[in-house]
């Protein structure tokens, strides 16, 4: 990109033909905007009577992101380029009709090849009528329209707005919107000498249409852009044009994979001479009209070509072999790989097609073939599915549920799909609480996608605050408050306030969801009832909804007077709540929370800033910290622990996020609940708000997306049956492939070539938990264990007469993070550990370049891998020390 120093170029705004200077630019005392040379003398100009000749290239090469352009190949295409005045307004000299002519047009697939230019004529694919004169009318250096012949030929059309672009000038300094083949842009000219210097802000430019994004995609893209052009002139005529762009699209989690693109245009001047040329007479309307039969005028916008997709479908039959022969585990790369594949060959595929071949495949393909309908989210795909199984027979249950948790992940709402899940809750008892689930879900994806007005959105919607308005048992209720969580609507926030005050779980699911609403949501009634669950002004809450209800008032949009009274509080709770409370306000501390101004102003009272205050004593801890670190992503904790008076662990919160420059992805969040383990090794405190049940279970949300919670076990006799009947291994939360980017993108280049760019990404993953008790040894370890693979491919293809080009990185990722809670009873006060474990982690990367000229290919390739080795993160220095001993 071109940098330009603003005390030589002062920056202007240019409206019409009058030239603003901008607010904190410096006077200019007798300045009329002119250049400082008198060289320029007004702007473009071309005489009439004269044909000028010029010698035209344009260039280019695509390369995967991480390879220099000076190791792929280039194609050049040459011209001769004829320009002389059909017209010239007798009132405004600057106003003109251009008539351009392209001649010798010819193709160096190359710069490094020896084979000879090949000829481009009106019978080569593609460039049809690129021979056939066009018109260009041209106003004070802009251009305001394109006259041509080729009605039903966009790339030679492309190819002529290129060039025209190459004769908007400005002699002038000045900012300004502008127009050219890529579309409308902020520009800059920057007269200087005997050149003019022209440089196009890319990301002003007005976003295309071309761009075509699922709504909810997990991982992003970013695409970037630099353009410079010179122009030499003399006088009035343009003596050569230099343009010069790059352009780039890269995933922002990982910046090596992508795509750059650059590209050249050259004109020279090789001749001027007189011509038999005259020129039209009469007013501008009555010579265009006299086109009219035969031109068609065009914007200078160029207009995408349609092409086949990149990611064309393989057979479903051969994947299926594929992944027979080398065996499916649903963490594995060649699992990743094979579900896109399916995927993109499902999304082209009828309704009958799919159900056929969903009844013939092996059992054990129907969960990733279900999956991989589901991402492919066409009406055909999803109603296939649901044919196919008989959603009001029990026996379905498992594959209608992996069916519900894949469409809850899919990154193309619709009101199809959102239908579908309707259709499904209505029908199956067996999944009705994750159907509900899913249900919010997608509800909230729609909103998102700005569908959130359409009637089946608004239908579902209803669905779920008639059911929760009908529920009478608890577990009724809890399902339609996550369905309400999940869906996350402003206008439901009345209605879940009318739950907040009731059983400890319910209380729990609101304030969880309270949590997660942006905070201009958080309204005065909500923050009123939250402050009175934590100072408990009506009645008495547990611990772990007190602790949820500061937590809240502490994040969302936080007061001085909120912040202040839960800080005041800490003397008046009992140990370990004052103990959570005080290891919270010390990591928000440490991080970059919005509280944190006010955290450090309110502890500016000494009577609050003192040890006798803050120097709490218990096991309850919280705090934050990086897993890995790279130029592109952070990837942090947040670990939550909370312990009952006797030293019970009662609820643990784990969360883990990567930010990026896309944003923050939240990738899981484990709630484990624990209750009435006090009973088996102590007596809970007489002033506790209830008798807790004896119980543990865990509550997920994968990528955001709500996961049914699970319980280990419910009652004494539920933990020794299960404690006795030697359960096999752990619990499955999460099992399937998911689809976590996809993106088409066309990029006009300025010279009006066409790239065409693809990314596609899906994600493996198996997320298992467990919870393991033992009585002899009065012990408890739970463990969390994601076992994950990411594959993410980018792709660009360029298709020129006689040649095409691609570019591609496919990068892949493998490997598996455990999350281990070990607690001990035997002492007082119980000690635990907790170990943040990852195993080896996997990457490679394949960047690979394809030119095909005719009947000759030719390919170049790189790979590179590295394993990054396993660790255990050192979470904290106390809880080293408590892990040396316990383990």
């Amino acid at each position: 990109m071109c940098l330009i120093d603003r005390n030589v170029f002062p920056q202007t705004v240019l409206t019409g033909a009058v030239v603003q200077r901008l607010p904190g630019d410096p006077e200019q005392p007798n300045t009329k905007w002119l250049p400082s040379t008198g060289v320029f003398s007004k702007v473009l100009h071309f005489d009439v009577g004269v044909l000028y000749e010029y010698e035209y290239s344009t260039s280019m090469a695509v390369a995967p992101i991480s390879v220099d352009f000076g190791d792929v190949r280039l194609t050049t295409t040459e011209a001769v380029i004829q320009v002389h005045s059909l017209w010239k307004n007798p009132q405004n000299q600057e106003e003109q009709l251009l008539n351009i002519k392209i001649q010798d047009l010819k193709l160096t697939p190359s710069s490094s090849d020896t084979t000879k230019p090949l000829a481009v004529d009106e019978k080569t694919g593609g460039f049809a009528h690129i021979k056939n004169a066009f018109i260009v009318h041209i106003h004070s250096g802009k251009i305001l329209g394109v006259f041509d012949t080729s009605k039903d030929n966009t790339v030679s059309l492309n190819f002529k707005r290129g060039l025209a672009s190459l004769f908007q000038i400005q002699t002038s300094s000045g900012v300004m919107m502008e127009d050219d083949a890529t579309g409308r842009c902020q520009v800059s000219y920057h007269p200087l000498k005997d050149e003019i210097i022209k440089v196009k802000d890319y990301e002003s430019c007005e976003k295309s249409i071309t761009d075509i994004t699922f709504s909810d995609q997990i991982l992003r893209v970013s695409s970037a852009g630099s353009s410079k052009t010179v122009f030499t002139m003399e006088g009035r005529h343009i003596k050569s044009v230099t343009s010069k762009e790059l352009r780039s699209v890269v995933l922002d989690e990982q910046t090596t994979v992508g795509i750059h693109i650059s590209s050249r245009q050259l004109l020279r001047l090789l001749s001027t001479k007189s011509g038999d040329n005259k020129e039209a007479q009469g007013e501008l309307q009555e010579v265009l009209y006299s086109f009219k039969g035969s031109h068609v005028n065009y914007t200078l916008h160029a207009i995408p070509a349609v092409r086949q997709s990149a990611l064309s479908g393989y057979p479903v039959s051969s994947i299926l072999d594929h992944l027979t022969s080398n065996g499916m585990n649903v963490s594995q790369l060649t699992t990743t790989k094979a579900f896109l594949q399916l995927s993109e060959s499902l999304s082209t595929m009828e309704k009958n097609d799919i159900l056929n071949i969903l009844k013939k495949s092996d059992k054990k393909m129907l969960p990733i073939l279900i999956d991989a309908a589901a991402a492919a989210s066409t009406p055909a795909a999803l109603d296939a599915v649901v044919s196919y199984m008989d959603i009001a027979d029990p026996k379905t249950a498992p594959l209608l549920e992996k069916f519900l948790y894949a469409c809850a992940f899919s990154s193309q709402p619709s009101p199809h799909l959102i239908s579908v899940v309707s259709h499904i809750l209505s029908v199956s008892r067996q999944t009705h609480e994750i159907a509900l689930i899913v249900l919010g879900t997608v509800i909230r994806k729609m909103c998102s996608a700005n569908m959130c007005k359409l009637q089946e959105v608004e239908d579902a919607k209803k669905l779920i605050l008639k059911g929760l308005s009908a529920s009478k048992e608890e577990t009724e209720l809890k399902s339609h408050l996550l369905a309400l969580k999940s869906a996350l609507l402003p206008d439901t926030v009345p209605v879940l306030l009318q739950y907040i005050d009731q059983s400890k779980s319910l209380s729990s699911i609101v304030l969880s969801a309270l949590h997660e609403f942006p905070p201009q949501h958080i309204t005065k009634e909500v923050k009123e009832h939250v402050r009175e669950i934590f100072a408990q002004k009506k009645k008495s809450f547990s611990a772990p909804v007190r602790v949820a209800a500061a937590q809240l008032l502490l994040t969302q949009d936080p007061l001085y007077t909120d912040v202040r009274e839960v800080i005041l509080r800490i003397t008046k709770e009992k140990p370990e709540v004052s103990k959570f409370l005080t290891a919270k306000i010390m990591s928000m501390l440490q991080s970059e929370n919005p509280a944190r101004n006010i955290i450090l102003n309110v502890l500016k009272d000494s009577k609050l800033n003192n040890y006798f205050h803050l120097g709490r004593v218990g096991c309850s801890s919280s705090y934050t910290g990086l897993i890995a670190e790279t130029k592109d992503t952070i990837t942090s904790y947040d670990f939550d622990f909370l312990f009952s008076e006797t030293g019970a662990l009662k609820q643990s919160n784990s969360h883990f996020s990567t930010q990026s420059r896309a944003g923050s992805l939240h990738s899981l969040q484990v709630s484990l609940e624990l209750g009435g383990f006090d009973s088996l090794f102590g007596t809970e405190p007489a002033e506790e708000a209830e008798e807790e049940e004896l119980m543990a279970g865990m509550s997920a949300v994968f990528l955001g997306v709500q996961i049914q919670p699970i319980i280990f076990f419910q009652g004494y006799g539920d933990l020794m049956s299960k404690y006795f009947s030697a359960a096999e291994g752990p619990m499955n939360i999460l099992s399937g492939n998911i689809l976590v980017l996809k993106q088409r993108q066309s990029l006009i280049l300025q010279s009006g070539l066409q790239t065409q760019v693809f990314f596609h990404g899906g994600l493996s993953v198996d997320v298992s938990a467990d919870l393991e008790f033992s009585l002899f040894g009065q012990e408890a370890k739970s463990s969390v264990k994601n076992e994950f693979s990411i594959v993410v491919s980018a792709r660009a293809e360029v298709e020129i007469p006689h040649t095409s080009t691609a570019a591609e990185t496919i990068a892949d990722i493998n490997s598996s993070i455990g999350f281990v809670t070990t607690v001990n009873f035997s002492d007082t006060p119980m000690q635990y550990c907790l170990q943040l474990i990852r195993e080896p982690l996997l990457y490679r990367e394949r960047m690979s370049t394809q030119v095909m000229t005719r009947n000759r290919r030719k390919t170049s390739q790189q790979r590179r891998k590295w394993t990054i080795p396993g660790e255990e993160t050192a979470l904290h220095r106390d809880n080293s020390k408590m892990c040396r001993h316990l383990i």
